[in-house]
């Protein structure tokens, strides 16, 4: 197997792109909404308290999952800010958190304990305990919220010691009820004690599995026994259904209150894997390939899982992964997917490269290759035909040139050039900018006039003999920020080779004196 010590990224991105890294979304919150909930079931006037992402002021229509938030006094914070985090580096979407704190009644009574545990007296459940708190989340807090908010009918569940209790019991007595669980370091001892391991047996090979996900936070070490996880965990690994996606992860050196930082951060990780703000894209992004000779491609960046198939079928979890690199023979019969754990975010990664035949030179080597670019310049109208104009400034120039000559802060540009291919192979013509750009080699039209990827950017991979092509790139200055950014990189089968052993390169930019 190959092994490669440089992603795609590094090899076309560092070269084309320094100037288009992705945009961290900042993640804001609008400011915390008080509300209460009048609770007939408990007997209770509920206050909670409503987290809108700053998407939801600036588009009325737009709806999102809600993380409802047990022990909302004390875990709030902790999972708002997480989720802040996440949002930063691109890991979840915008979402709504409900608090949901605990009751204290006018004697300074906390009705949490009995609000969390499936607690029994006298053979029936005791008032205002686990059913009666779940029967309130279904059909009085739920709908109350999702008839004022604007929730898209998604519900995850955070809790913590009882409240991870409840989320077991909320899980095997509406499953329906919530899609995704993060449980944290729950007190199962008090599960154990009053024997609920039966209903946890009976109840779990019934449950559903699309479109669930369910991570399970513990302690290494004396805590996982004591707290009950080594029993609990035998019956989850021989009676969960084999479809479900759920994790249990015990961490080392936490206490009962510190695990909830990583359990929470880990619990959001699982609960929204293949969410990503950094789309997936799939390299060369197009181009023509050779039957019989086979291709590398590789994916941008540090997508989720990917799974691929190159027999027809479609991708799944027992599909091979995509490594950083995958030879393909037959890009009609190959598929790569992302998965996600609740498969709300699965997507096929387009390849879009097709067969097709060698694009000749249009010379054999003669030794007269140029040794710099030749570059012009036009006014914006001249665009897109460029061959009619009349440039208002031309010249020579090495790999990297300065577009301050051009004295403008707008206009479009030809940069030309012969060079010589050494050997018969692939070769990857990348090209960079936030604008319209088209390329010809030998006369052949390689990009559309606008670049349709994700990261303005594209890599085109063409079977080339050796020999002389005419190289021209056309390009859209749009502003004095953009960057074009251009290079042609060997990519054969033995190794796909670096970007700094790419052939020929320019990098246009406005330097900065």
């Amino acid at each position: 197997m190959l092994r490669h010590s440089l992603t795609f990224r590094s090899l076309v991105f560092c070269a084309l792109a320094l100037a288009f890294a992705c945009a961290v979304v900042h993640a804001q919150w609008l400011p915390a909404k008080p509300d209460s909930v009048d609770s007939a079931i408990l007997g209770q006037k509920r206050a909670i308290e409503v987290y809108l992402p700053q998407e939801a002021d600036k588009n009325p229509t737009q709806r999102y999952e809600t993380i409802y938030v047990l022990d909302g006094d004390w875990n709030t914070q902790i999972v708002v800010r997480t989720i802040e985090f996440m949002r930063q580096v691109g890991r979840m979407p915008p979402v709504i958190v409900v608090s949901v704190p605990n009751f204290i009644d006018e004697h300074g009574g906390n009705s949490r304990d009995n609000n969390f545990l499936p607690a029994v007296v006298d053979g029936k459940p005791k008032p205002g305990s686990a059913p009666d708190f779940l029967s309130f989340l279904k059909t009085e807090l739920i709908p109350y919220v999702e008839k004022r908010y604007p929730t898209n009918g998604t519900h995850v569940l955070h809790g913590h010691s009882y409240g991870g209790v409840f989320a077991f019991y909320a899980l095997l007595h509406e499953p329906a009820l919530f899609d995704g669980y993060l449980i944290l370091d729950p007190a199962m001892w008090w599960w154990n004690e009053h024997e609920l391991n039966p209903t946890l047996e009976t109840r779990l090979p019934m449950l559903p599995t699309q479109g669930k996900a369910i991570y399970i936070a513990s302690r290494a070490g004396e805590p996982f026994k004591y707290m009950g996880m080594s029993t609990t965990e035998p019956i989850l690994r021989s009676k969960t259904p084999a479809g479900l996606h759920w994790t249990l992860t015990a961490y080392p050196d936490e206490s009962h209150d510190s695990l909830k930082l990583k359990g929470t951060y880990d619990a959001l990780k699982y609960v929204y894997e293949g969410y990503t703000t950094d789309v997936p894209e799939l390299m060369p992004t197009n181009g023509t390939m050779l039957k019989g000779k086979p291709l590398y491609v590789t994916v941008n960046g540090e997508p989720p899982e990917l799974r691929y198939t190159t027999d027809g079928s479609t991708p799944n979890a027992a599909s091979p992964k995509f490594e950083r690199w995958v030879a393909i023979s037959d890009p009609t019969k190959t598929t790569v997917k992302l998965l996600s754990n609740r498969g709300v975010f699965d997507r096929v990664i387009p390849l879009q490269v097709k067969f097709g035949k060698v694009l000749p030179p249009a010379r054999q080597v003669s030794g007269t290759q140029d040794e710099s670019w030749r570059y012009a310049y036009y006014a914006p109208e001249a665009w897109p035909n460029l061959k009619r104009a009349k440039p208002f400034f031309s010249g020579t120039m090495s790999e990297d040139f300065d577009f301050t000559a051009a004295q403008r802060d707008s206009f479009v540009g030809v940069v030309e050039r012969n060079i010589e291919i050494p050997d018969d192979g692939y070769y990857v013509f990348g090209v960079a900018s936030p604008d319209k750009v088209r390329v010809w080699v030998a006369g052949t039209r390689l990009t559309d006039q606008n670049i349709p990827s994700t990261h303005n950017q594209q890599s085109i991979v063409m079977p080339l003999r050796k020999g002389t092509y005419p190289i021209r790139v056309e390009f859209q200055r749009a502003s004095k920020s953009t960057e074009v950014n251009f290079l042609v990189l060997p990519w054969n089968n033995d190794a796909p080779k670096g970007w700094k052993e790419a052939l020929f390169k320019f990098h246009g930019v406005a330097q900065k004196h």
